[in-house]
């Protein structure tokens, strides 16, 4: 009898193992197979540029617009609705926003939170690669179940104390969802945006093609990867 306990002990110490173990996974080992489902870390640090066409669909009105990044130098959204130009410029130090159907007629400076929600969308390449010497921080939050499947949970926090939790499918490793907070007309709010049709550049990343940002749908129609960008795109006023 004895023995016979000793084998179950046994067995059930094994199933202990192995059941728990398929279930530790460290956050590094999340990030780690992510950055690789994307691409790879060091064909993420080939990025030095984009340059995206596509349009904003809102309500069933499209919105072209043209997106022009240098990495961590500076980022400019161009788009045109019913004559009137929308702008959106971030550089490291300073941001500047027009849209006529907000009252702003023409480039004004953003406020000191508007700039500090935007500045980290300088760094073009995977938020997660080389996330400490960034000056990030990040946490497995555990595991969450939407529309069938199960994510893992990661909190990234900036440098700049933005905070956005990355829902990363436990198969495919891809970004399904994230999660952020942001002040809008002096309110905090929180934002859920979804990743889309996932697709390969010509470099080797993996990125999304679409984005649903709470009704707001962006489709990228036309990516080029380090594409030649005039950096005077990037002064305000």
């Amino acid at each position: 009898m004895k023995s016979l306990f000793s084998k179950v002990s046994l067995m059930l110490l094994a199933f202990l193992f192995v059941a728990f173990n398929g279930f530790s996974q460290t956050v590094d080992e999340v990030i780690a197979k992510h950055i690789e489902a994307t691409g790879g870390e060091a064909k993420w640090k080939q990025v030095n540029s984009l340059k995206i066409e596509g349009y904003i669909e809102v309500q069933g009105i499209q919105i072209p617009f043209t997106q022009q990044a240098v990495h961590n130098t500076g980022w400019r959204l161009d788009a045109e609705f019913q004559g009137m130009q929308i702008i959106q410029i971030v550089t490291p130090t300073k941001s500047w926003s027009q849209n006529p159907f907000g009252g702003k007629t023409e480039l004004e400076p953003a406020s000191e939170d508007e700039h500090k929600q935007q500045v980290d969308e300088l760094d073009l390449q995977n938020a997660f690669v080389d996330w400490k010497s960034k000056g990030s921080t990040v946490e497995l939050l555990g595991k969450d179940e939407e529309d069938g499947n199960e994510y893992y949970k990661i909190r990234l926090v900036t440098k700049n104390q933005n905070q956005e939790v990355h829902y990363i499918d436990v198969k495919t490793y891809l970004t399904y969802k994230t999660v952020s907070t942001a002040k809008m007309q002096g309110q905090e709010m929180e934002v859920t945006t979804k990743m889309l049709d996932y697709k390969e550049l010509p470099i080797g990343v993996k990125v999304p093609h679409k984005t649903d940002q709470m009704g707001q749908v962006l489709v990228f129609e036309k990516i080029d990867v380090n594409a030649s960008i005039d950096t005077k795109l990037f002064a305000g006023k």
